[in-house]
């Protein structure tokens, strides 16, 4: 294999987050943000992709 292929095959590093830099995140807007304000954990990061699904998810919930 050359050097490209190995290149192409190797997992990329996911990118993480903390809960205080997608409350300053251009990506979500203000009702996002206080969504994952009150949601996200203060000492955890996450992936873009999780803090849209708990937005979204969010979104879905049942009024009680």
């Amino acid at each position: 294999m050359s050097e490209k292929e190995n290149e192409q095959k190797a997992p990329k590093p996911t990118v993480r987050f903390t809960k205080q830099q997608f409350l300053k995140s251009a990506n979500f807007t203000q009702v996002e943000k206080y969504v994952l304000s009150a949601v996200l954990k203060d000492n955890e990061t996450y992936t873009l992709d999780q803090a849209k699904k708990i937005v979204e998810d969010y979104k879905k919930k049942a009024v009680k």
